[in-house]
């Protein structure tokens, strides 16, 4: 019989590879204290807890998450910093804490769009199939927020694991 990381037999490599992705296991996302009052920090909240328990297969990517990102939505007069810690911990604060690895900064409509990211490669990059139209209207819109200078993502280019995991536990796709 193979020896296990765990112990022996097939119930011990289960358990390995499965690590921290246990089925059923409900995510660790909090408000920290002054959060409950920003809305965006409320509906971020609920939509990472949300794609977490409908899909579990973005739990190794949430786990694997650890940093700061901070989101302002500048026509809402509003900025959140999501503290992400390594073994699948999330906390919203209201305003920007600390040093922040990554910022976006836009409308709120265009932040929101962001859920929307297509994530149709086995990779779970954010490219439209050319096939889903929805998809390519969403990405068309951001790109041309961008364009426009009205949304920024500083600090992306240093820290795109990051925003690669983000994108892929934000998104409702994928």
């Amino acid at each position: 019989m193979e020896t296990g990381p765990l112990g022996r037999g097939p119930r011990a490599w289960a358990r390995f590879r499965l690590g921290s992705r246990r089925v059923g296991r409900t995510p660790a996302v909090a408000l920290a204290p002054g959060a409950e009052e920003n809305g965006l920090a409320i509906m971020l909240g609920d939509l990472v807890r949300q794609n977490l328990e409908a899909k579990p297969k973005k739990m190794a990517d949430f786990d694997a998450l650890e940093g700061r990102v901070s989101i302002v939505a500048d026509d809402a007069d509003v900025a959140l910093t999501l503290v992400f810690e390594r073994g699948g911990r999330l906390t919203i604060h209201d305003g920007i804490v600390g040093i922040p690895d990554v910022t976006i900064r836009g409308p709120s409509e265009a932040i929101l769009a962001l859920s929307n990211m297509p994530l149709a490669t086995p990779l779970g990059l954010p490219l439209p199939s050319p096939r889903d139209p929805e998809a390519l209207k969403t990405v068309r819109e951001l790109v041309r927020s961008m364009r426009a200078g009205k949304l920024h993502f500083y600090g992306m280019l240093l820290h795109l694991p990051l925003v690669m995991k983000l994108t892929r536990v934000m998104s409702v796709n994928g």
